[in-house]
């Protein structure tokens, strides 16, 4: 009975984010941009306090699925690093790692150059296409409410594309290797941000590089650390 409500509950993820997440989020964004364009400046504001929102639903019903099946949550990666746990070699652990701290400290450091120095602001803005300026935050609000969108964002979908996907593929198609689930994953997370156009390529990358990293330290929250910085490197990109 719990391996067929494991079973339901998986598909109905897969359909959300195969299925659902791309349609509602291109009708989503095309609202969007439409009432920016007809002058509905708070019609942002909105999009980020439901993006919000909505995130957390399968999380939580994860987290009652564990619940009721009586698995522990480090089965979804919600425990502490360990590298150890890696099946890949040394060789691959440890320069994973460097690119990890070198590419958290780079986005630590676009946070702070784009927050303070405008010339940089400048330059970063110019390689931005218009039609993906829509997203990114400009007032005061905007800017308040996009670390709530960047925190949640990096929360839940670690939790979900990481933690949740990589242990249920696992459970449910044994026979699935590592790689298999690490390139399956991944073309989930892409499919997620496909109302994004072509700009969903980058997040595609992304979800890659998270899934390795994930490999790496067995661990969500490494992972979910940098998913917040990448999300928050654009928070003050544009001037109020």
């Amino acid at each position: 009975m719990e391996h067929t409500i494991f079973l339901i509950f998986f598909i109905i993820l897969v359909l959300i984010v195969a299925v659902y997440l791309p349609v509602s989020g291109y009708f989503e964004v095309k609202k969007l941009k439409k009432s920016i364009a007809d002058g509905n400046s708070r019609r942002k504001i909105e999009f980020y306090r439901a993006t919000v929102f909505w995130s957390w639903i399968p999380i939580f019903l994860i987290f009652i699925l564990m619940a009721i099946s009586d698995i522990p949550l480090e089965s979804i990666g919600i425990k502490w690093i360990d590298i150890e746990a890696a099946s890949a070699g040394k060789w691959i652990v440890f320069p994973t790692i460097a690119f990890y701290c070198l590419y958290l400290i780079y986005n630590i450091y676009s946070i702070i150059i784009f927050k303070y120095n405008k010339n940089s602001r400048a330059r970063a803005t110019k390689s931005i296409p218009a039609h993906f300026k829509s997203f990114l935050p400009i007032t005061r609000e905007e800017k308040r409410l996009w670390d709530y969108v960047s925190v949640t964002a990096g929360i839940t979908e670690e939790i979900l594309y990481r933690g949740y996907f990589f242990y249920a593929l696992g459970v449910i198609f044994p026979g699935l290797s590592l790689i298999h689930i690490l390139l399956i994953t991944t073309i989930m997370f892409g499919l997620g941000h496909i109302y994004l156009g072509k700009e969903v390529i980058r997040p595609t990358i992304l979800g890659l590089f998270f899934g390795i990293f994930y490999i790496i330290f067995d661990s969500v929250f490494p992972v979910i650390i940098i998913h917040i910085a990448q999300d928050l490197v654009v928070r003050d990109l544009f001037d109020e």
